[in-house]
Formats: C-alpha cells, structure tokens, sequence
C-alpha cells in the first residue's frame, strides 16, 4: 500500500456505500447516471445545512482530503467545521462509513469530539488543526481553499504562545506502511495538469479548488444559512480523528 493508490481510492470514491438496496434506480432518474448517490449526499448536506450544492459537493472533495490526511498522519487530525459537518454526515450512514473505512481506507477512521470543553483539549486540537493544515499544504504542494479550511495565522500566534502539541497517534520510532513514501503531489507531478486539478490548481477559477465552479461560496440558496465564510476553527470547540 502507498499514498498514491489510497489517495486514488478515495478521490474515485463516491459515496455509492450510502445507497440502500432498491434506491439505485430512483437516484439514477433524479440525477442522471454520472456520480448519482455523490450528488444525493451533496444535496442532502446542502439542505440540511442551507448550504448551495456546489459549495457542498466542494467541501465533499476536501473532506476527501482530510480523511487522506489523517490516515498517513502520525498525529490525529482535526478537522475545519465545514469539513467536520461532511464527517458527521458520512457517520450517520454508520453501516456504509464502517464499509468505506474497510473497503476505501483499509483502516479504521475515527471521530473523537470534544465532551467538555477543557482549555488544554481544546488548545491540543488547535494545534492539531494546525499541523493538519501544515500536512495539507506539504502533500498536496497548495494552500487549502480557505473558505472552507478557514484563516490560521491567528490561530498560529496561539499554538506558538501556549506551546500546544498534536496528540501523536504512535511512538516516535514507529513507521507505518507510508513511511517511505514522499509527499503525495510527487507521485503526480508527471500527470496532465487538467487530470489531477487538486495538486495543479487547473481549471480552479478564481477560489482555488477541483473544478466546482460557480458561485458556491457567497451564501445559501436561499433564507441566509453558513455556506463558506470560512473564520477557521475546528470541530465548532475541539475534536479529532484519524486512529
């Protein structure tokens, strides 16, 4: 196993784990063939949360991201509240989440909110949100889109100041099956730009993603709702993931 082949499990995953039996054909007809329970589960965040589809299906992708991360991690990531929204509703279809760790990830994947707030928890997971923003940029060679990873550099004064640490996931001396491997992006760097938009930034327009174009980050369809401001923060308080 490597980062490559994981990475390429989950950017072609696209949630048909959620999809109970006999739901196949209905989804079909209300999306169309290409990518249907993906485009169902966007809708179905976008509604719940007021968000608009686009914006959505874009935190779906860095979702995708995050988990990426917090596997080959040897600390526990933490993620951005928009992401952690996604985290939560993939939870919820607990039977295909537990798949999606089995059949995508080959590992297990799990969430570990914040029970009370404590100052030194609370500043732990800063940390590692931070650290997790730091991997981001390292293995995918790009700054993460901050509408939905939001702003750190105050968030960084604090982490320095207080001298929080990432909770490590093993000893120090410990490798894991990507231990060896360098940064993702590498793996790539030989690929057509227009293939892989996530490392090059093609076809990104003006926010800096994978290709959901429009205008995904300037509020819900409709009656207001947070669909990307994007103030930074993980979990809304604290949480973490990535055993």
């Amino acid at each position: 196993m490597n980062k490559k082949s994981l990475w390429l499990r989950l950017r072609n995953y696209h949630f048909d784990h959620v999809v109970a039996p006999g739901l196949w054909n209905h989804l079909t007809a209300k999306f169309g063939h290409t990518n249907p329970s993906l485009k169902a589960f966007a809708g179905k965040i976008a509604r719940k949360h007021g968000w608009k589809n686009a914006f959505a299906l874009r935190a779906i992708e860095e979702y995708k991201k995050f988990v990426y991360l917090g596997t080959v991690s040897d600390f526990q990531v933490t993620p951005s509240k928009f992401i952690d929204v996604v985290w939560h509703e993939h939870i919820l279809f607990s039977k295909a989440y537990r798949e999606f760790c089995q059949d995508i990830l080959q590992h297990p994947f799990d969430h570990h909110p914040e029970l009370i707030p404590m100052q030194d928890q609370t500043g732990r997971f800063s940390a590692q949100y931070l650290d997790t923003i730091a991997l981001y940029q390292t293995e995918f060679d790009r700054e993460p889109p901050v509408a939905i990873w939001g702003d750190t550099k105050f968030e960084k004064e604090e982490q320095e100041k207080n001298q929080y640490q990432s909770a490590k996931k093993r000893k120090e001396d410990q490798q894991t099956e990507y231990s060896s491997d360098g940064p993702l992006y590498t793996s790539f760097e030989n690929e057509p730009a227009n293939a892989y938009p996530e490392f090059s930034g093609y076809g990104d327009g003006d926010f800096g993603g994978a290709g959901a174009g429009g205008d995904w980050s300037d509020g819900a369809d409709s009656g207001g709702g947070d669909s990307g401001g994007g103030d930074g923060g993980g979990c809304s308080g604290g949480c973490g993931g990535g055993d």
